[in-house]
């Protein structure tokens, strides 16, 4: 589910924030970074914001099919180099671009870790590993609404948490 997934890299940029690890545009680039691989669903909340014509998405279903290359930690480092590219064009300082990549792929890696707790589970290594990390969670089920809930509770503690 779309909203445990930015959940989730809300609550770590959150505590990176706290930790004052964050970069100015760390919320943003963390989330769609945990958004980003289900790019590849047709109903993923970044695919149905991008809301491609059907005369395209026919092609990008069968190209990119679910928990496919997207769902892989080479996809996570290369949108992660992108996003690099992208603050270093725009004149960011040095820490900031690299600050801005590491948001893009903390958010990345947190929906393959979410996704790897879901039966379904992740091959993060393909295609040069096919094992899979799987785990007991189903998404939409109820054991994901009492994950999100956690993670609602793990965002409050980093809000009271004093450093």
């Amino acid at each position: 589910m779309g909203s445990t997934h930015a959940m989730g890299g809300f609550v770590i940029w959150f505590a990176l924030e706290r930790a004052h690890l964050s970069p100015p545009l760390g919320i943003v680039v963390l989330v769609i970074g945990s958004l980003l691989p289900d790019i590849d669903h047709p109903h993923g909340t970044l695919r149905q914001v991008m809301d491609l014509p059907k005369f395209l998405a026919q092609p990008v279903n069968e190209i990119l099919p679910h928990r496919g290359p997207t769902h892989t930690i080479w996809a996570g480092i290369s949108f992660s180099l992108l996003t690099i590219g992208l603050a270093a064009w725009a004149g960011n300082s040095l820490l900031v671009t690299l600050g801005t990549g590491l948001a893009m792929l903390i958010g990345y890696g947190s929906h393959l870790v979410l996704d790897s707790l879901n039966p379904s589970g992740v091959k993060w290594l393909s295609p040069w590993k096919d094992s899979k990390l799987h785990g007991p969670i189903r998404t939409g089920s109820r054991g994901e609404e009492f994950f999100c809930y956690g993670l609602i509770v793990a965002f409050i503690l980093a809000a009271l948490w004093q450093y």
